[in-house]
């Protein structure tokens, strides 16, 4: 090997390391932000974590600038970054955006659901099953398992990124906002079968009505949550394509 391929490997290692360090730091952070070890509205300090982590303040950056993209910090100017504090208004605009990515791939596959994704979708289902209260976290988990699989059967993958931008802003969605963890664990595997079974009658119509329905039970179960109603909303609930 000469001297520039040995400094050339040297480059490459060392990119490699540093990526690995950011994504694993993103990756600690999110967690934290997820399990609400990290409370909305709490300040996360640069310096702070760089002595945690033990390196420089330029991988921390980095990691929480992709927090910010995804939606789970934010920053302020002349107040720093803070763990972002998802509002009704937010969770409404995550919903919106899901329903509408996910009917959108339905309508371009006219309804017409390869069967292995329906395999996936049944593996996905049948863990939903046993799913108990002390598993709270898994639901959200299993549950963007399952409605990505509906936008990663049309193959478009930036359609598919576009979503999946979306599944840690649903996540802390349904830990801040949901109160009764017993009612939404126990749910799942029901609305999720129904989800399954639409799919496997390849109707292109009552698969989005599910959908619509999927969503729009979760909207207003939040808005009741909180205390509110459609009437109370600004927007119109009629947002399906």
């Amino acid at each position: 090997m000469s001297e520039n391929e040995k400094q050339g490997w040297a480059k490459r290692m060392a990119e490699l390391v540093y990526r690995t360090l950011r994504e694993n730091i993103v990756d600690i952070i999110r967690k934290r932000i997820i399990h609400q070890e990290l409370k909305p509205g709490q300040k996360i300090v640069e310096q702070e974590l760089a002595k945690e982590f033990k390196t420089s303040r330029a991988p921390i950056r980095e990691a929480l600038r992709q927090l910010e993209n995804e939606g789970l910090v934010e920053y302020v100017r002349n107040a720093g970054c803070s763990v972002k504090e998802i509002t009704l208004e937010e969770s409404f605009e995550i919903y919106l955006m899901r329903a509408n990515y996910e009917t959108m791939a339905v309508k371009l596959m006219d309804g017409k659901v390869p069967a292995d994704t329906i395999a996936q979708m049944e593996e996905v289902l049948e863990k939903m099953k046993n799913l108990n209260e002390e598993q709270f976290d898994q639901v959200f988990v299993y549950d963007n398992q399952m409605h990505g699989l509906l936008v990663k059967m049309t193959g478009m993958t930036r359609l598919y990124k576009a979503w999946k931008m979306l599944n840690y802003g649903n996540i802390v969605t349904g830990y801040s906002l949901s109160s009764d963890k017993k009612r939404v664990v126990e749910r799942q595997y029901p609305v999720h079968k129904e989800l399954v079974d639409a799919c496997k009658e390849q109707d292109k119509k009552k698969i989005c009505q599910v959908l619509s329905e999927h969503y729009m039970r979760t909207i207003r179960r939040l808005l009741k949550e909180q205390g509110q109603s459609e009437a109370d909303s600004r927007f119109s609930f009629d947002f399906l394509v």
